[in-house]
């Protein structure tokens, strides 16, 4: 799997009748699904987030361990929904269709407080094995 599959899987994961997912308002008022693969630059300033976003790290990080010719990489993809709407039911439901779609996958919870918004870190696991590279 790549980040590019992952984020298009979370979107669809969480857009299905009934969507939970917010969206980005854009400075011209175009909205957009928010779900945001996170790399060197976190969500522009100058979007405002409604409801529940999605936070996809770039690339996920690596454990890997070697075989008889080939490499047995656990590829640990870091997926974080955060809610922004403080009387917002979607965490909960969300939650459930992420571990059903990835049932493999470890979850924390942490509840929102007066001065943090109400978040959900999934860690998902996905092994490859690759044939050695020999030079």
């Amino acid at each position: 799997m790549n980040v590019i599959q992952l984020r298009n899987t979370i979107n669809a994961l969480l857009s299905l009748t009934p969507s939970l997912l917010g969206s980005y308002v854009l400075p011209n008022g175009t909205k957009i699904p928010a779900v945001y693969v996170v790399g060197q630059s976190s969500v522009p300033k100058e979007w405002k987030v409604e409801g529940l976003e999605a936070a996809i790290r770039q690339f996920p990080n690596m454990d890997p361990s070697a075989g008889v010719g080939i490499a047995n990489v656990l590829k640990q993809w870091e997926v974080v929904l955060i809610q922004y709407r403080p009387d917002g039911a979607e965490m909960q439901q969300a939650m459930d269709r992420m571990v059903r779609r990835f049932p493999d996958c470890s979850v924390r919870f942490v509840q929102g407080t007066d001065i943090s918004y109400e978040r959900c870190r999934f860690i998902i696991p996905d092994r490859e094995i690759r044939n050695l590279i020999v030079v």
